[in-house]
Parts: C-alpha cells; sequence; structure tokens
C-alpha cells in the first residue's frame, strides 16, 4: 500500500509517518504543501491520503481535495482523510460539504487512526469489484455485483444500496431508483436515501414530490447542504431566480468557503438586478479562487462589471468593491495567460473602474492602451470585448464615439444572427430575430398576466426577458409599471428599493429624444406619488 501525508509541519508529517508505518503501510511519501502533493498524485496512485486543512500559503486541504476529485488524476479515488486542528463553523462546515472519506481532529491517536483506516480499508476491499466495475464504466456489471452483495448480507449493504441508486439514475431507471430508495426509507430516513428520492423526483418532473422531500429533509437536517443544492435545481427547472438567489444565499451563509456556490449566487444576483449581492458575492468568489481549480476568467470580469454597475446605481455602496475589483482586472492576464484579447479586456474592464475611483486620467490611459492592442480586429472572437469597449467609451463620456463603434459593429455582423444576438445586449431594441421574437412573446405575456391584474406574473415575465436585453427601454418600463401596480395594493420597503434601482439604471440608458421619454417620466411621478403617500401615512 501507499501513502500521501500532506501538512506544513514536519513534526506532524513525521509523528503521522511513525504511526502509519507502525500500522504496517510501508510505502509512505510526504508533501509540504498542496502544489507538491498534486504533482505526487500525478505521478502515482496512492490508496490513502492524509491531508492537513490548514497548509499555510497556498492551497488548502479542501482545495487539494477539490481538485483530485474534479480532474483526471491517478488520485481520483484514493481514500482522502482531511485533518484539521480549526473547529470553526466555515471549516468545519466546509469539511463536511465536500465530503472527504473521513475528517479526524488534532490532535491525532494512533488508536483512533488504526480504528477509522481499519473501517475504510474494509468497506473498500468488500466494495472493490463494484468500484472498479462503475470506474470502468460498467453499470450492468456494477448493479449485479451491488445486488449480490445484497443478497448475501453485506455489513456494507447502505454502500452498495447507495451506489445502485447512483446506477439506476445515470441509466434514467427512474422506476427501479424509486423502489430502491423507497425500500430503504421504508426501513430507515436515511438522508443519502432522501436526496435520491428528490433526484428521482426531479428527473420525473415532479417538481411537487422534490419540493415535499426536500422540506422534509431541510426540517430534519438544516445543514445538509445537498438539499439546498438540489432545492437550486428545482428553482431553475421553475425558472424562479428569486428563489434561486434565496436559496444560494442561505447555503452560500452556511457554507462561505463553497467557491462554486459563491460563483452561481453572484451570476443570478447580477440577474436579479440586486448588484451589491452580486458584487460582494463574485468578490468572495475571486478571493476563494485564488488557489482553486475552479477559478474562472469569467468570475473576475464579472465582478469587475458588477462593481461598474452598482457604481452606477449607488456610488457609496460600490466605493468599498472598487480597489478589489480593479486588482482583479488587472489580474486577469496573469491567473490566466497572456493574449491580446484578454490584456484589451482587462484594460478596458480598468478603465471604467477608474473612472469609478475618480481617475479620470488613469482611466483615460487604459482606455488608449486598450484601443491600441484591440485594434481593428473583427474576428468572432473579438465581439465580447469589442462589446466591453462601447460600455468603457459610454462611461467615459464618449457617447459619439460609442455610437460610432456599436454602429460599425452592427453593420459587420448584420447577416449574423448569432453575433446581433450578443450586440443586443446594448440595444435598447433588439437587432436579432430571435430576440424581437423573444421581446414580443414576453410583451404579449406579461401584458396579458397585467390585465388579468396578475402584476407579480407581469413583473416576473418582462424581468426573464431583461435578463437578456437589460437596455431593452420598452421591457423596462413594462417591468417596473408592473411592479408599482403591484405596489399599489400593498407598499413595500424592499419592492420600493426594486423599483427605485430600475428608475437609476433606465435614468441612465434613455435620453429626453426617446419615443418612450414621457412614459418614463410619468411612471417616475407616479411612484414618487406613492413613497410621499407611504411617508406621510407613516407620519
Amino acid at each position: 500500500m501507499h501513502a500521501l501525508i500532506i501538512d506544513d509541519f514536519e513534526n506532524f508529517r513525521s509523528t503521522l509517518y511513525k504511526m502509519l508505518m507502525d500500522l504496517g503501510i510501508g510505502n509512505v511519501d510526504s508533501a509540504a504543501s498542496g502544489e507538491e502533493a498534486l504533482r505526487y498524485c500525478k505521478a502515482r496512485c496512492y490508496d490513502l491520503i492524509l491531508c492537513d486543512n490548514n497548509l499555510g500559503k497556498g492551497k488548502s486541504g479542501q482545495q487539494v481535495l477539490e481538485e483530485l476529485r474534479s480532474t483526471d488524476n491517478p488520485c481520483a479515488d484514493s481514500l482522502f482523510i482531511l485533518v484539521s486542528a480549526e473547529s470553526s463553523k466555515s471549516i468545519i462546515m466546509a469539511a463536511y460539504d465536500y465530503e472527504p472519506d473521513a475528517y479526524l481532529a488534532k490532535p491525532i491517536t494512533p488508536k483512533a487512526l488504526d480504528q477509522r483506516l481499519n473501517r475504510l480499508f474494509e468497506q473498500r476491499l468488500e466494495l472493490k469489484e463494484v468500484l472498479a466495475a462503475q470506474k470502468a464504466g460498467e453499470d450492468e456489471q456494477a448493479i449485479t455485483l451491488c445486488n449480490k452483495l445484497i443478497a448475501q448480507g453485506s455489513r456494507y449493504t447502505n454502500s452498495c444500496q447507495k451506489i445502485l441508486g447512483q446506477l439506476y439514475l445515470q441509466q434514467h431507471n427512474l422506476s427501479a431508483a424509486e423502489e430502491l430508495y423507497r425500500t430503504v426509507l421504508d426501513n430507515r430516513e436515511l438522508e443519502w436515501a432522501q436526496l435520491g428520492m428528490v433526484k428521482t423526483k426531479l428527473a420525473q418532473q415532479d417538481l411537487l414530490g422534490a419540493q415535499q422531500w426536500l422540506e422534509n429533509i431541510l426540517q430534519s437536517n438544516p445543514l445538509c447542504m445537498k438539499a439546498y443544492d438540489l432545492q437550486a435545481e428545482l428553482f431553475k427547472l421553475q425558472h424562479n431566480t428569486e428563489g434561486l438567489q434565496d436559496i444560494l444565499q442561505k447555503a452560500t451563509d452556511l457554507s462561505p468557503l463553497s467557491i462554486l456556490r459563491q460563483q452561481e449566487l453572484g451570476v443570478v444576483a447580477q440577474q436579479n438586478n440586486d448588484l451589491l449581492t452580486a458584487a460582494n458575492a463574485l468578490k468572495r468568489a475571486v478571493k476563494l479562487g485564488e488557489h482553486s481549480c475552479f477559478d474562472k476568467p469569467d468570475v473576475h470580469s464579472l465582478f469587475a462589471q458588477a462593481t461598474i454597475d452598482l457604481f452606477s446605481m449607488d456610488k457609496e455602496l460600490a466605493k468599498p468593491l472598487i480597489r478589489d475589483a480593479i486588482a482583479s482586472a488587472n489580474n486577469l492576464e496573469d491567473k490566466f495567460g497572456k493574449n491580446n484579447l484578454r490584456k484589451a479586456q482587462s484594460l478596458l474592464l480598468e478603465s471604467q473602474l477608474q473612472i469609478c475611483a475618480g481617475d479620470q486620467r488613469r482611466a483615460q490611459d487604459a482606455l488608449v492602451n486598450a484601443q491600441s492592442v484591440l485594434g481593428n480586429t473583427k474576428d468572432d472572437s473579438a465581439l465580447p470585448v469589442q462589446i466591453e469597449m462601447v460600455r468603457a467609451l459610454r462611461l467615459l463620456g464618449r457617447n459619439n464615439d460609442a455610437q460610432k463603434c456599436l454602429a460599425d459593429l452592427l453593420e459587420h455582423y448584420a447577416a449574423d444572427e448569432q453575433q446581433l444576438q450578443k450586440l443586443d445586449v446594448l440595444l435598447d431594441e433588439p437587432r436579432s430575430e430571435k430576440n424581437k421574437l423573444m421581446v414580443a412573446e414576453i410583451n404579449k405575456k406579461g401584458i396579458a398576466h397585467y390585465n388579468a391584474k396578475d402584476f407579480s406574473a407581469a413583473a416576473d415575465a418582462f424581468k426573464i426577458a431583461l435578463q437578456k436585453l437589460p437596455n431593452h427601454v420598452g421591457l423596462r418600463l413594462n417591468y417596473v409599471q408592473a411592479l408599482i401596480d403591484k405596489l399599489k395594493t400593498q407598499f413595500n420597503p424592499a419592492l420600493s428599493e426594486r423599483i427605485q434601482q430600475t428608475f437609476t439604471k433606465t435614468s441612465a440608458i434613455i435620453s429626453p429624444q426617446h419615443p418612450q421619454f414621457q412614459r418614463y417620466r410619468q411612471l417616475n411621478d407616479v411612484y414618487n406619488s406613492l413613497v410621499r403617500a407611504f411617508e406621510k401615512q407613516r407620519g
């Protein structure tokens, strides 16, 4: 057997080395950092990995685990024991969330280690053939072996049933999966079987059934992070972005060290125009991504963009984020590799952020450098950066240059439906046929809800379209009108704040010459009168 010890303290590595030798594991390697450990893991397969969570500078033990489990390497299936002397809630939740094979608290005694390893190796040996078949993609063989062990009364029957349920779901054999989970739950309320039932119900499109199972799980265990993830999947299927944001917020509050949830919260909150939540979640995601295999350039640029958008809504709320957003934009090339498009994107984001920071000179210098790097590039891969160029020119007050740049892009891509869809994000009326059709359908649906006085459903319909077309003035005014009529039925401060934010955004994209400017003014007057009436009533 081969084992790997990962710890930044030499004394602890030596202590564990002796313990493993005394237990009969004769081949033991040691690494002082996560990066060194991953190099070992790319070179050979270890039966056992003992990893401290706090490894000093660089990757944490959790980040080592997530990389081993999510990338192609010889140790993807190694037994992984996370070791920690820390007792903070966030560390414990993260350890629980990432699902190592075991978790040991320091100090470790030889007896405790021996007992834990005996159980793990005994189970691994019993399930060896099942796991091998599963890894090889031989699902039917794995199913046969699982059923054989269950029939023999294996002490690891629960583990076999858990694997069996996963295999049935992979095969989309939903009736077999449901029967299995019900059989298990009839005997004992095991959380993994309840979660399996949720997955089955989601696959069957039984959303109400899935919701009922989720409520049961979270009532008995409010810390079950997998239940929050499945609740998020349910909200996605229902196109409920507000519910999705709410459940992601709860999950990240419970387990704040999960980079994937922070990333998703940031994206969803930005779609919901909750820019403060978006910027803060993306800021945390950028920090968590410093040594994570899940770090992505899009998250860094989204953080910068969310901060810029927040600044246009509320300068004071954006101020604490600007410095970190500039650093994030500047680090794009160092983190993800140098190329002209990335450099231009980095400079354009910096230009906009320097305007937010009040440094006009640096903003102008960054824009000039970006224009020099980008040149006259017109290939499709450059379009996202050219869209960023239009945004930067607008923010710097160079509206004529922005309009000329946008007109050139529209002319160049006039016959390219796919690229026009991307350019629609800058326009107050879409040019692509797909988005024109979407606006017509959404308006029809939203107006029908509005006429039926279902103002919430009307607002939701318009909001979905605005996520794709944030500068569409007509949709934005339809959305705010539905919200105002909802506010008339019962004044709600949170709803009032959402309306105010929508007006702030609209004021930045509408001119007095716009055909809908008069409507914008009228709706603004109606909203302000409602606010005054509420404040007067409140005394």
